[in-house]
């Protein structure tokens, strides 16, 4: 056997092994900081080789379904991948895809509104009161170095509102792709208020259940956010998405 088709097969036995560990975490209902077998338990059930069960646990490490805890007793730990494990598998894709800043925006300005919509349409008490204590900061802090990040709260808090999780992950992952670039470019003070006037806008609109409204005045705000960016430096809208930057 060739040794390139030897490494092929042993990455899909990995990746399968990988996936039975899945769905045996799955079935054993294990929650996040549940232990799972000891190594050697871990040969015998799945009958595989150590490296093979190594490599299947480090890739599900890399995902953020385990990590490896280390020391006497340790051995895998089930975890919840979060929004940053997506992101960093994502953003190497879009790497090689030569994905820049300027797609992610019309990404932005394609879901952004109808995100708002089901806000409107879903959002909970508990998701109101965190919009809009996030909204006060914001008015507290308009001319303070926290603006950007705040903004970006206000609309990851608003994709979960959605109701619909794929909304509330994509939103976080479209803010911690973008993050990299806004840091270099700061919006005015005069910017920041406009941005403001929607934000309160859109809450008013997902407070009273608007959904139209809500979609209306997220469509303005995220348009208007890209063409402020775009008259103001379209040099950054032509930078490219880089694997390994995300913070």
């Amino acid at each position: 056997m060739q040794p390139q088709a030897a490494t092929v097969r042993k990455a899909k036995r990995a990746l399968s092994l990988a996936q039975n560990i899945v769905r045996d975490i799955e079935a054993g209902a294990h929650s996040p900081g549940d232990r799972l077998p000891q190594e050697d338990e871990m040969l015998a059930r799945y009958e595989v080789a150590r490296a093979t069960l190594r490599e299947a646990l480090r890739f599900l490490e890399l995902q953020g379904v385990i990590h490896l805890q280390l020391g006497r007793g340790g051995g895998p730990v089930v975890a919840r991948p979060q929004t940053g494990d997506f992101v960093n598998s994502l953003s190497l894709i879009l790497h090689f895809m030569d994905a820049d800043l300027r797609g992610l925006l019309e990404l932005r300005e394609a879901i952004a509104p109808d995100v708002a919509g089901y806000a409107a349409e879903r959002a909970t008490t508990g998701d109101l009161s965190a919009l809009a204590d996030c909204l006060k900061e914001l008015e507290r802090g308009a001319a303070g170095d926290d603006f950007e990040e705040l903004n970006r709260r206000f609309h990851d808090l608003l994709g979960w509102a959605s109701g619909n999780p794929l909304f509330g992950l994509l939103t976080s992952a479209m803010h911690l792709l973008t993050r990299q670039f806004s840091n270099s470019l700061g919006y005015s003070a005069q910017e920041r208020a406009v941005q403001l006037r929607f934000l309160r806008r859109v809450l008013e609109a997902v407070r009273t259940g608007d959904a139209a409204a809500a979609k209306q005045a997220m469509g303005r705000l995220v348009s208007g956010s890209t063409s402020y960016l775009a008259d103001r430096s379209p040099e950054l809208l032509a930078q490219r998405v880089k694997w390994g930057q995300i913070q």
